[in-house]
């Protein structure tokens, strides 16, 4: 999944539906491209904030790596008590498409939380406009796809993009030995 591709809604769920505070818009990446992103700002608010994707299969994968590119709106700048400068990442697994509005619970369990994230460059009024990249990686799964979800507490940022992805090691042939192309289950593969 990659969200740099898309050109149209992303279909993405929001919770709570009767007071959806992430919005899609569409915006330009570095490259003057159109893409589609999601934005969020309640510093006034310790309210708890959902958005999930839509299911995303992972095929063979155990281990899939998530690519988040962010920007986020420094405290300080906007002067409220609830503010805060991070948000989560969780996912859910599941053997197919069968989210809805609410199911699964809205809440670390069922979901699995995979970090809290923190902006290594804040936006300031009158600085300079730094994205963020955050590289995480999922190990270990088993269901025939996921969700990622991610929650916002008193943030004021926006999702620029989100990739998903899984390494392989591509078909090799030396020395009278052939490897056929191979999706590693671990960091080392025998």
């Amino acid at each position: 999944m990659n969200t740099k591709l898309e050109t149209s809604d992303l279909r993405w769920t929001n919770h709570p539906a009767d007071d959806q505070q992430w919005d899609e818009l569409s915006g330009l990446d570095e490259d003057s491209n159109s893409v589609r992103t999601f934005q969020i700002c309640t510093p006034d608010s310790p309210s708890s904030y959902w958005l999930r994707t839509r299911w995303i299969p992972r095929q063979a994968a155990t281990t899939l790596y998530v690519e988040i590119r962010f920007t986020m709106m420094e405290c300080a700048a906007i002067n409220q008590r609830h503010c805060k400068e991070t948000f989560n990442l969780y996912y859910y697994q599941s053997d197919g498409d069968e989210a809805t509005p609410t199911h699964p619970a809205w809440m670390e369990n069922p979901y699995t939380k995979v970090s809290t994230i923190a902006a290594d460059h804040l936006l300031r009024r009158g600085g300079e406009r730094r994205s963020n990249v955050k590289l995480l990686r999922l190990e270990g799964l088993q269901g025939a796809g996921l969700y990622l979800a991610f929650q916002s507490q008193g943030t004021c940022m926006a999702l620029l993009s989100v990739r998903v992805f899984f390494r392989k090691c591509p078909p090799l042939r030396r020395a009278f030995a052939s490897f056929p192309e191979t999706i590693p289950h671990s960091l080392v593969e025998q």
